[in-house]
């Protein structure tokens, strides 16, 4: 992911919107494969098509794919952000159980997810684990700083409610890896291309489950970080980064490349494709 300051984002705004105005209406078709962050027939559940990364279906184009994603450029409280000490922290951490063994592990295209078993509860409320995916680098930036490998784990309570899990990986120069990413990494080149799937054995979730019941955590309210953009979100980002195997990385970013959208505005201030379209007016 490009992370930029908020007058090279305005500019990009910018850039961006005269695009989409000489443009209006053809929405190219010709983007990534489909792409889910859960699969269900609820809009938090759905799946996205022809979106991408870069060029014109890249995230300063997303809203012109579909009048769905409006909020992409309309939100005010989207996602990913810059976390630091002014971003809040739960009171209690979160309960979670995640199933250790095996699961699908497939290639959607504008990311790699596993069809995942679990649960979370936080704030009085049960949420289901659907399924956890992969972004290269870090959507997520810490005191400004961004980090190879994120992992998001999308929930939904039976009421609708949602909630993403979110923890960074840094490189280990200790020896010091995170067994999960390492089991899926040396599988990862079987679906190496989009709409591929195999199963993955021996997956173990110690880690993930330690970070965000024993460690400090984030919290804040905001959105998906994929289209439809949908806001109502809430994060809870751990603030210690997990341990990643150099060779892991590599094998992760031969597949995913560059699938990260770029660092939005502060929740609750107005949306940044919203400023650039001010300037334009001017």
């Amino acid at each position: 992911m490009y992370f930029y300051s908020l007058p090279s984002i305005v500019s990009l705004c910018v850039a961006w919107a005269r695009l989409v105005s000489s443009t209006q209406g053809s929405a190219s078709t010709s983007a990534q494969q489909q792409h889910t962050h859960v699969a269900n027939n609820s809009e938090f559940l759905s799946r996205q098509t022809h979106f991408g990364y870069t060029g014109a279906t890249g995230p300063l184009g997303w809203a012109g794919l579909s009048p769905n994603n409006s909020l992409c450029t309309s939100g005010s409280r989207q996602s990913p952000i810059n976390l630091g000490s002014w971003t809040g922290s739960p009171t209690v951490n979160p309960q979670v159980l995640i199933s250790d063994g095996y699961g699908d592990f497939e290639n959607l295209g504008t990311t790699v997810e596993v069809a995942a078993v679990g649960q979370t509860h936080f704030g009085g409320k049960n949420y289901q684990l659907r399924q956890f995916h992969f972004h290269t680098p870090s959507e997520h930036r810490i005191n400004e700083e961004y980090f190879p490998l994120e992992i998001h784990l999308v929930h939904q309570a039976s009421d609708g409610a949602r909630l993403v899990l979110g923890a960074v990986f840094e490189i280990a120069t200790n020896g010091a890896t995170t067994p999960l990413v390492d089991t899926l990494a040396r599988q990862i080149q079987q679906i190496a291309t989009p709409g591929s799937k195999t199963r993955v054995y021996g997956l173990t979730s110690h880690e993930l489950i330690n970070i965000f019941q024993n460690h400090r955590l984030y919290e804040y309210y905001g959105s998906l970080t994929t289209p439809p953009c949908s806001e109502g979100i809430t994060w809870l980002v751990a603030q210690t980064p997990l341990a990643l195997d150099v060779g892991s990385y590599l094998a992760f970013k031969r597949v995913l490349k560059f699938n990260s959208r770029y660092t939005q505005n502060i929740p609750g201030k107005i949306n940044l494709a919203r400023i650039a379209a001010s300037q334009m007016a001017r």
